[in-house]
């Protein structure tokens, strides 16, 4: 697994036990926004950020 594997893993299990636990309407407004707030930050950097977070990802120097 890469190293973002078990993060992924706990989430899907947070969001299965979310919305057996939880009313509908409110499991499911969380699991959006889990998903969410992510996306829309990634959309609000420029070029130039996202390429710069993409090599840092990829582990190389800027």
């Amino acid at each position: 697994m890469s190293n973002r594997g078990p993060y992924i893993a706990a989430g899907v299990v947070a969001a299965i036990i979310a919305l057996w636990l939880l009313p509908g309407w409110v499991a499911w407004i969380i699991v959006a926004a889990v998903i969410g707030i992510p996306v829309v930050a990634w959309l609000t950097l420029d070029k130039s950020q996202r390429r710069r977070i993409r090599n840092v990802n990829r582990r190389r120097l800027p």
